[in-house]
C-alpha cells in the first residue's frame, strides 16, 4: 500500500503538470524574471554564494562579505540555479513552479468543492502569474507559509513512521524558506505556535513539527555561517528612521538638542548626515552611502544601541513618538495614502542586453497587465486596511454562522495579520511588495468563504422553497 505523502502526489498530479505549464510559460514570456534594483544585487550575490560554497567544498574556505543587506538565502537557490545551468533562470522557473503548486494547493485545501474555479480564476490573474517570476524576497516567504499551512492543518491524519519522517523534513524546509526569505517573517512564530498548541493530535507529533520549524530557523543562520558568507544588517533600519523621522518634526530649539542623539550608533556627526538625508517616503534616502546607514547599524551592538534610543525617545518626546509611530502605521495600511508599486519594474539601470533580457511585445504585455491590475484595483492593493478589513469581518462571520472550516480561515487570516504586523513595528519602506504575501493569503481565504456563504444561503433558499 503507498503511503500517505505518495498518494497525495499522486492525487495532485494535475497540479505539478498545471503549476510546470505556467511556470515555463511565464518565464518564457518574462525571461529571465521581472527585476527592480535589489534582483540585480541578489543575482550577483548568488554569484558570490556559489563562489563560497566551492571554495568550502573543495577545502578552500575563505570569507564573503555580501556588501548588502539582503537575506542570503534566496541567492543559495539562486547559486544553485548558477551552478546548474550557468544562469538564473531555472530559480525563475523554480520559483514560479513553486508558487503555482503552494497556491493551488491551498485552494483545493480551503475550498475543495468549488476549488477548480477559483483555480482557474486565480491562474489568470495579473497579480497571480505577475508575482510568479518576480525577484522579491516575499515570493519565496509567502510559498513557504503555504506549505507550512498546508502541512500543519494535516499534521494530525494518521501517517506511518516514514511519512512522518518526510512530514518533518518538509516542515523545516518549508520553515527554512519562510525565515530565511524574510527575516520580518518571524513576527509569525506565536501563530504557528498557537495553532499547534491547539491541534488534536498526539504530543510527540506536535513536538516533531515544533522541532522541525525551529530547525528550520537554526539552519538560516547556520548555512551562512557554514560557508563563511557575511552579510549586513536591517534589523534596526526602520526605528532609527523613525527617529530621524521624530527628529526632524521637533521645533528647532528641541531638535538642537537631539542633533547627535543617533552618533552612539554612526559616529560623531553621523545624526546630522542623516537628518539632511532622510524623508518621510522611504528609509532608502539614508540607509545607502551614509554615515548612519546599513553600515553603521550592521555594526555588533549597533541593533541594541538603535533599541535603548528608541525607548529612550518614546519617555522623552511620548507625543512627537506617538505622532510618528501612527503616521507609520497609517501609511503602512494605506489609509493616508496609497502604497507605492514602482519597485516593480521593467528595465532598470538599462540592464537587459547585459542579463539578456527577452524584451519582446508579449514581456511588455505582461509587464503592463500588472501594473494595469495593480493600479486598478488600487482599493485592495493600495490601501490594506480595506482587505484586512474585509477579511476580519469575512472570518468573523464564519466564526458566527459556525463553519466547518473558520479555523482554516483563522489561521491564514491571523498569518497574514501577523506577517504584516513586521511593517507596522519597522518598515523600510511603504510598498506594494511587502504587504503581497499577506494579500495573497487573505484573497484565497476569502474567496472560499465567499463561496461557503453563497452556497449556504441557496441551500436556505432551496430549503423554503422546498418547504412550501
Amino acid at each position: 500500500m503507498k503511503g500517505y505523502y505518495a498518494r497525495r502526489i499522486a492525487a495532485n498530479r494535475a497540479v505539478w503538470l498545471g503549476s510546470a505549464v505556467l511556470a515555463l510559460l511565464c518565464t518564457l514570456i518574462s525571461y529571465p524574471g521581472i527585476w527592480y534594483s535589489d534582483s540585480y544585487v541578489r543575482v550577483t550575490t548568488g554569484s558570490a554564494v556559489l563562489a563560497a560554497v566551492v571554495r568550502t567544498l573543495t577545502g578552500q574556505r575563505a570569507p564573503i562579505f555580501t556588501g548588502n543587506a539582503f537575506t542570503v538565502t534566496p541567492s543559495f537557490f539562486m547559486a544553485v540555479s548558477q551552478g546548474l545551468t550557468g544562469h538564473v533562470a531555472l530559480y525563475t522557473f523554480a520559483q514560479a513552479f513553486g508558487f503555482y503548486a503552494a497556491m493551488f494547493l491551498l485552494i483545493r485545501e480551503m475550498n475543495p468543492r468549488g476549488g477548480r474555479i477559483q483555480q482557474a480564476l486565480f491562474a489568470v490573474c495579473p497579480l497571480i502569474y505577475g508575482m510568479s517570476v518576480y525577484y522579491e524576497a516575499g515570493i519565496g516567504c509567502v510559498t513557504g507559509i503555504a506549505g507550512l499551512i498546508l502541512l500543519l492543518l494535516r499534521i494530525g491524519d494518521e501517517k506511518g513512521r516514514g511519512d512522518r519522517v518526510i512530514e518533518f523534513l518538509l516542515t523545516m524546509f518549508f520553515s527554512y524558506v519562510t525565515f530565511g526569505y524574510r527575516t520580518n517573517a518571524l513576527t509569525i512564530v506565536p501563530v504557528l505556535v498557537y495553532f499547534l498548541l491547539r491541534l488534536k493530535a498526539a504530543g510527540k507529533v506536535k513536538r516533531l513539527a515544533a522541532l522541525a520549524l525551529a530547525l528550520g530557523l537554526f539552519w538560516t543562520k547556520a548555512l551562512p555561517w557554514i560557508f563563511d558568507i557575511h552579510s549586513m544588517s536591517t534589523a534596526s533600519t526602520g526605528i532609527v528612521w523613525e527617529m530621524l523621522t521624530a527628529i526632524q518634526r521637533m521645533p528647532a530649539e528641541e531638535r538642537a538638542e537631539y542633533e547627535d542623539y543617533l552618533d552612539g550608533i554612526g559616529g560623531p556627526g553621523s545624526t546630522r548626515g542623516a537628518l539632511a538625508t532622510s524623508t518621510e517616503d522611504t528609509a532608502g534616502n539614508f540607509m545607502w552611502g551614509n554615515s548612519l546607514g546599513i553600515d553603521s547599524t550592521s555594526r555588533p551592538g549597533a541593533t541594541a544601541e538603535a533599541l535603548r534610543r528608541y525607548a529612550r525617545l518614546m519617555i522623552e518626546k511620548p507625543g512627537v513618538w506617538w505622532g510618528v509611530k501612527r503616521d507609520v502605521v497609517f501609511r503602512s495600511l494605506g489609509i493616508t495614502q496609497p502604497l507605492d508599486y514602482s519597485e516593480y519594474d521593467y528595465n532598470r539601470w538599462d540592464a537587459m542586453a547585459e542579463y539578456g533580457f527577452n524584451d519582446s511585445s508579449q514581456r511588455r504585455a505582461f509587464y503592463n497587465s500588472f501594473v494595469w491590475t495593480c493600479g486598478t484595483l488600487g482599493f485592495l492593493t493600495l490601501r490594506p486596511w480595506i482587505p484586512f478589513l474585509a477579511s476580519l469581518l469575512l472570518t468573523g462571520l464564519e466564526f458566527a454562522l459556525r463553519g466547518k472550516d473558520r479555523r482554516k480561515y483563522a489561521l491564514v487570516f491571523a498569518l497574514a495579520a501577523f506577517y504584516y504586523l513586521a511593517y507596522l513595528l519597522d518598515t523600510p519602506a511603504y510598498d506594494f511588495r511587502y504587504f503581497y504575501p499577506s494579500l495573497f493569503l487573505m484573497l484565497i481565504a476569502d474567496a472560499a468563504i465567499l463561496r461557503d456563504l453563497a452556497g449556504g444561503l441557496i441551500r436556505r433558499i432551496r430549503g423554503k422553497e422546498a418547504a412550501t
